[in-house]
């Protein structure tokens, strides 16, 4: 089967998945927002606003995962008072709103009202529980501060409602009291803030302990057709000509004409069943419910991310995901498959360990352990394979690299890419950040193809390469820099079309004139100085993005 073939076939099989691929899906009740449309879905003036500040390529965030889904579910009946967001801090465009909201940890739900604007001193409400019931209770407090539950008085109109939303066509007067004035109203038990309501909650400042009249608001939100009213006077029976009497509910319609109607018992799902089965019985119906959808493949649905990210980049980045990975796996796998590491191989193997313990971008906690491991191995005159991974394994012990997927280096197919990638991005970066001597990386790069790596022909690629530009003449940083660069490309122009190269990243002579347009004069050869600056520019420590990485660091 050719490659147009394969190729053909992963297209259908992604797109014929549907939305299965996505972190989450629109299907749930959950959006997604960017920095491009973060303050204006915020600034939303009929609706609050739950958002989930989240990292995917974090254990947390992925953990919170199934119980979010649930949740965006159970809300959906309150979506005309209530969109639930997500916002991705992985990405590097995202992470300066992340750190203003002061987001310290993935996940984080802050719930944000109506018309809101950013202020320092009112950066939204968090809310710390994952119990989804727990949640939809503390959410339906924040949500009664809204107007749609301001409470009717005897000065407001019943037509004035009816003449403001065209599609209602019933008002129901739910009456609400405090505790003290009428115990059999009191609501107990339906939810987490009734259970908790008590006498000493009936003042001035908050009259109302009862919270039925609120919580049959929320359930009745997906009929159109009806709106809720509550109130805690009894002079407001008097506007419709009806003597106050417990459990009952007055449905007025378009004529103000009342209809009454008596739940079984004092609470919200009786109040709100009540009413249901009246719009049932003319015929009313809620809105759609949700589709069924499938639950999430995180792995697939961080590979559509990645993937998605590059199709939607400006220009080229070096990923710190990508050098973990190359690093982690240098000292768990690739290392370990030689035999025995004794004289020129033992050098080679602890000149690298210096080189990443000085000049990785790892976490202080894993550069301690890697001066842990090196401080172990530079002492000893013979290690063997098997050693050598016990020595890495008590060292990295417990220690989670927050890197966990190629994102620069991911492949479009299997065994593509990956690695081999990452081990070239890995020593470009060590030869822009190098302080050591002039070709101390290069060299170490050369001993490792040589004595580590198990392919002969990149073992005759090198050397054929070396001919050509031998490494006793780089003298300087720049051209240890520009050595492995020329040496990069005069691999990929071998490989070009090669079984080896991935059709969706082909193998270029980089940098692309797109990622560097200064890099070739009119006649498209190279401009080395112009080179250097961009290699310099993109493999340096500052530069490097935090896409992809399970870590906080980019927004903290």
């Amino acid at each position: 089967m050719n490659r147009y073939i394969i190729s053909l076939l992963s297209c259908i099989l992604l797109f014929s998945s549907g939305l299965t691929e996505l972190l989450y899906n629109p299907d749930d009740n959950v959006y997604q927002l960017d920095f491009a449309t973060f303050e204006t879905r915020l600034g939303e003036p009929t609706a609050g606003k739950l958002v989930k500040f989240f990292n995917g390529f974090c254990k947390e965030s992925q953990d919170f995962m199934p119980a979010f889904r649930k949740l965006s579910r159970n809300l959906y009946k309150w979506r005309r008072i209530l969109k639930v967001h997500v916002f991705d801090c992985s990405k590097d465009e995202n992470n300066e709103i992340c750190r203003s909201f002061r987001i310290r940890r993935t996940p984080t739900l802050r719930y944000f009202p109506m018309a809101y604007q950013r202020n320092p001193d009112d950066l939204g409400t968090e809310i710390t529980s994952r119990n989804v019931k727990e949640i939809e209770s503390e959410l339906g407090l924040l949500l009664g501060k809204m107007k749609y539950f301001k409470m009717f008085t005897k000065e407001d109109n019943i037509t004035d409602i009816f003449r403001d939303n065209a599609h209602v066509k019933y008002v129901a007067m739910v009456f609400q009291m405090c505790l003290s004035n009428f115990l059999p109203h009191f609501e107990t038990g339906n939810s987490m803030e009734e259970r908790f309501a008590s006498i000493d909650d009936c003042n001035e400042a908050n009259p109302v302990v009862s919270s039925i009249g609120r919580n049959t608001l929320l359930e009745l939100l997906p009929y159109n057709e009806v709106v809720i009213r509550v109130f805690d006077d009894h002079e407001v029976y008097s506007k419709f000509g009806i003597s106050p009497v417990p459990n009952l509910i007055v449905l007025l319609n378009r004529s103000i004409k009342p209809l009454f109607l008596t739940p079984e018992i004092d609470n919200s799902k009786a109040y709100a069943g009540a009413i249901r089965q009246f719009l049932v019985f003319a015929d009313h119906k809620p809105h759609k419910p949700l589709p069924k959808t499938l639950p999430t493949n995180i792995n697939e649905a961080l590979r559509y991310e990645i993937l998605e990210h590059h199709k939607h980049r400006r220009s080229h980045r070096v990923y710190r995901a990508d050098l973990e990975r190359a690093i982690n796996q240098i000292l768990k796998v690739e290392l370990r498959r030689t035999s025995n590491f004794i004289g020129i191989k033992l050098s080679v193997l602890n000149n690298f360990l210096r080189l990443i313990y000085y000049l990785s971008p790892l976490k202080p906690e894993a550069k301690e352990k890697l001066y842990s491991l090196y401080s172990k191995t530079k002492i000893k005159t013979r290690l063997t394979g098997v050693s050598l991974e016990e020595l890495v394994f008590k060292a990295l012990r417990n220690y989670p690299f927050d890197g966990n997927h190629y994102i620069g280096c991911i492949a479009s197919q299997p065994f593509l890419r990956g690695f081999s990638c990452s081990l070239w991005t890995l020593f470009h970066y060590l030869t822009v950040e190098s302080n050591f001597k002039s070709g101390a990386v290069v060299q170490v790069f050369n001993a490792y193809v040589k004595f580590f790596m198990d392919c002969k022909d990149c073992v005759d690629k090198l050397k054929e390469f070396k001919k050509l530009r031998p490494l006793r003449n780089v003298r300087s940083h720049d051209q240890e820099v520009l050595w492995l660069w020329k040496l990069h490309n005069f691999i990929n122009k071998q490989l070009a079309g090669d079984s080896t190269e991935d059709p969706q990243f082909p193998k270029i002579q980089f940098p692309s004139e797109k990622d560097c347009p200064n890099c070739r004069d009119n006649q498209s050869e190279w401009r080395t100085e112009e080179v250097l600056k961009y290699l310099k520019n993109i493999y340096s420590l500052k530069n490097l993005s935090w896409f992809g990485m399970a870590s906080a660091k980019a927004y903290t």
